[in-house]
């Protein structure tokens, strides 16, 4: 007999995977976009800011992408776990 809780899992999609998934995309995009903001808007988005200038634009744009990575991967290993929990249950 399957209890509620297991069923349910069954049911419904990985959030925690998906939302990682998403929040990978996004910081994926604005570090591109902190970097390229020039070429992608047609003018440097940042050009007033005194902290994102220079070489501190590409170290930040590549913060993101690597945290982005991070998440994406995170995501992946979350619905690696969720899928072997499930295939236990069965």
């Amino acid at each position: 007999m399957q209890t509620r809780k297991t069923s349910r899992r069954k049911s419904t999609p990985n959030v925690r995977a998906m939302m990682d998934y998403f929040m990978a995309s996004l910081m994926v995009f604005f570090g591109v976009f902190i970097m390229f903001s020039e070429k992608i808007i047609g003018y440097d988005y940042f050009e007033g800011s005194n902290f994102v200038t220079g070489k501190m634009k590409w170290v930040i744009g590549v913060l993101f992408m690597l945290y982005g990575v991070f998440k994406a991967y995170r995501g992946y290993v979350a619905a690696k776990i969720e899928k072997e929990f499930q295939h236990e249950d069965e």
